[in-house]
């Protein structure tokens, strides 16, 4: 049986995960979101370096992933505000009810709160529950648009001097900074899914290990994603927060016009090539409602002192929704050896790619399908 475990992160200050959108002279921000990738690389990272005092070797953690059968599986991380018992999430990308062709209602209240509804990329964990359960009685959207906001957690733009190491002339640049109010206990939190309790303990050694040697994302050099606490607890010791975890969603028989589809939690990069593992083969022609996230970068190699760019992907990001339940694995992005020669002899470069979804009841007819 598979335990799925809350890992709340409460930062000194404050962080920065770069934006994956260019900008000249400007460095954004993900928007109060560290995407599953970025978690699993700063795990994968400080695995290696501390593999000497954990149970599980650094290989056997890494294999597991690379041949489809991951010891576990992590959401993207999303804010808690309220001493951490208030949880926030990504809006689904599905259809909701208030706007389905099953509401009577549903075109006038698009026109309504359409544009308003768009504007919510994270939306309260007692909406999010809501939104699953795609029930006429809620007012979803209303209560959405008109609801509470994660407003203790702000993102800025801070401007930064470099200095050109040749010629020593100054040069202005920004970088986006994402701050938590600390009297509050606001902070951001993923969900960890195994089925090993002492890969729940090793996970756990691994972050404090983070929390005393580096921390997560970029400009740690100036103080920057320092982590001042670790709690991990499981699931169903949180009342009943979670049960659509602990429940998964499913249809009753006098849903006939309901399907049931599933909305990610985290990043999904497909595997759409012939399956080396059970786990089967992806099909993104399932794809309902998406959106696409880049993922470019350094390679960040913390066993490497050279650090040069590796490949780019695009990955499904959080809040997509499929007909079939996504399954994924690693990305390799290697740099190319003849693009980029000074990597040779070096070790691989994966990003983690597998899914972390949800059920969710969505209506079909409301979807555009060839």
């Amino acid at each position: 049986m598979k335990n799925t475990y809350i890992v709340r992160l409460y930062f000194k200050n404050a962080i920065h995960i770069g934006a994956s959108k260019p900008g000249i002279g400007i460095e954004g921000t993900e928007g109060k979101i560290i995407h599953s990738d970025t978690l699993w690389a700063a795990l994968c990272n400080n695995w290696a370096v501390a593999e000497h005092a954990l149970d599980i070797p650094f290989k056997e953690f890494l294999d597991s992933f690379i041949n489809g059968n991951p010891l576990f599986r992590i959401s993207s991380a999303f804010p808690m505000t309220n001493s951490g018992s208030r949880f926030w999430l990504p809006r689904p990308l599905s259809v909701p009810f208030d706007f389905s062709e099953l509401n009577r209602k549903g075109k006038r209240n698009k026109i309504r709160y359409g544009k308003d509804i768009k504007k919510e990329s994270l939306i309260s964990l007692d909406h999010f529950k809501d939104w699953l359960l795609f029930d006429e009685k809620r007012n979803l959207v209303t209560k959405i648009v008109r609801g509470e906001k994660a407003s203790n957690i702000t993102d800025e733009i801070r401007p930064h001097n470099t200095l050109n190491r040749s010629s020593c002339e100054s040069q202005i640049y920004h970088s986006g900074t994402t701050y938590f109010d600390a009297e509050g206990r606001t902070g951001m939190y993923f969900l960890l899914k195994t089925e090993c309790e002492n890969v729940k303990d090793t996970v756990e050694k691994v972050l404090n290990v983070i929390k005393e040697t580096s921390g997560i994302g970029g400009n740690r050099g100036i103080g920057l994603g320092s982590i001042a606490n670790i709690e991990v607890k499981d699931v169903r010791e949180i009342q009943n927060l979670w049960d659509f975890i602990v429940n998964p969603l499913q249809l009753n028989n006098e849903e006939k016009d309901v399907h049931l589809a599933h909305c990610l939690l985290s990043l999904w990069h497909p595997n759409t090539i012939a399956p080396l593992y059970e786990g089967g083969k992806d099909d993104i022609a399932n794809s309902l409602s998406y959106e696409l996230i880049l993922r470019k970068g350094w390679t960040g190699s913390l066993s490497v002192g050279r650090q040069v760019k590796r490949k780019t992907v695009h990955m499904f990001g959080e809040g997509s929704i499929f007909s079939d339940e996504p399954k994924g694995q690693l990305a390799d992005l290697t740099p190319d050896e003849e693009m980029t020669p000074q990597w040779k002899g070096y070790h691989n470069i994966y990003r983690y790619g597998y899914a972390f979804a949800v059920p969710i009841k969505i209506h079909l007819n409301d979807y555009k399908i060839k």
